[in-house]
């Protein structure tokens, strides 16, 4: 029988943090707004988002920058 080899943490590949993804209701209640609110924002692209399977997620770093331009165009 053979030991299965360890590595240590130092070995393992760095990875880059993930960002940080807030559901169409979570940015709705930061936004105080509806969820209907949300998703127009998101098809007419003023706020960008993305897919993870079936669901859309808003990037907090995308929300934030968003609320900073102050238009909702």
């Amino acid at each position: 029988m053979t030991k299965a080899k360890q590595t240590s943490p130092s070995a393992a590949p760095h990875l880059a943090p993930l960002p940080t993804l807030l559901s169409v209701e979570a940015t709705a209640l930061q936004l105080s707004v509806c969820t209907k609110t949300v998703r127009r924002l998101i098809a007419r692209g003023a706020l960008p988002s993305c897919r993870v399977g079936r669901l859309v997620r808003i990037r907090a770093t995308d929300l934030a920058e968003f609320v900073a331009s102050g238009t909702g165009s």
